[in-house]
């Protein structure tokens, strides 16, 4: 037995790593075609407030449509991590989204996570912006 691979803390992953990578995961669905990939990073009673949006709650079940609908209306989207912070349970990101067309958006999204995956959001988008 390799002693040690047991002991060695470089090895392991702490909880705030393992958020931020599920998060990292988080905006990659969102740029991508694979909206169902939502659906491993965040709890079975997940719920979203979309802040900017007039029917902007949001449950799991409802959230690959939402990403779908995203993309299908603003295709070629890539989001940018501006600043993120670590909050008692989970994270504040500032963060910008940027069009094919060149139209630019900027937001900011609360993640509140239980053990590995988000539990509850809150977000509010700026209009987008044209150059």
């Amino acid at each position: 037995m390799n002693h040690r691979s047991l002991c060695d803390a470089s090895e392991m992953q702490t909880e705030e790593s393992v958020q931020r990578d599920v998060l990292a995961s988080l905006l990659e669905a969102w740029s991508s075609e694979n909206a169902l990939a939502v659906l491993d990073l965040i709890s079975d009673g997940y719920i979203g407030h979309m802040l900017h949006l007039e029917a902007g709650e949001r449950t799991k079940a409802t959230y690959p449509s939402q990403i779908s609908s995203f993309r299908a209306k603003n295709p070629g989207t890539i989001f940018t991590v501006i600043e993120q912070r670590r909050l008692v349970d989970g994270f504040l990101t500032r963060l910008m989204a940027s069009r094919a067309d060149g139209a630019y958006s900027y937001g900011m999204n609360q993640s509140r996570f239980v053990g590995p995956l988000i539990a509850e959001e809150w977000a509010i988008w700026s209009v987008w912006h044209s150059v």
